[in-house]
């Protein structure tokens, strides 16, 4: 089964690109209350993240769970992972999108991309659209592993 992660912004436009790319059986998404409802107005919406996002995972026939925590809180955001962690199954194709979300989600869902890798099939993309058309959609996997191995030489 695939199962996406990603972290929810002020602008739910990465959420939705990566739904509409990767199509996900589940996709859970980290993100603050604050973020849920928020109406991300500079970017042309007019509803709430959580409305854009919930009709984004019913196109793409995606179930979503919210993972609400205090994203500036490192601690909050590793126990929203932990509890993702233990619902995932080693024969799921996870990807993570570190894309979107407060800075300490992106940190933690890259830090544990890499590390899932190592023994699960996983797979870590960047996603953004921006409000002009322009699109990246990357698969960043072997790059990022790359990177890490390159640091993990140095201690």
């Amino acid at each position: 089964m695939k199962v996406l992660i990603q972290g929810l912004g002020e602008v739910p436009a990465t959420i939705e690109f990566a739904f509409e790319k990767e199509k996900p059986k589940v996709t859970y998404i980290i993100c603050s209350e604050y973020q849920l409802r928020n109406i991300a107005y500079a970017a042309g919406y007019t509803e709430p993240n959580e409305t854009i996002v919930r009709r984004a995972a019913e196109r793409s026939n995606s179930e979503v769970i919210f993972k609400l925590c205090d994203v500036f809180d490192p601690s909050s955001v590793c126990a929203s992972i932990s509890e993702i962690l233990r619902e995932l199954k080693p024969a799921d194709e996870i990807v993570i999108n570190y894309t979107g979300g407060a800075a300490n989600v992106k940190l933690f869902l890259g830090a544990t991309a890499v590390a899932l890798s190592s023994f699960l099939h996983v797979r870590i993309i960047y996603a953004i659209r921006y409000k002009d058309g322009t699109e990246i959609f990357k698969d960043y996997t072997d790059d990022i592993k790359g990177i890490f191995k390159k640091l993990f030489e140095f201690f």
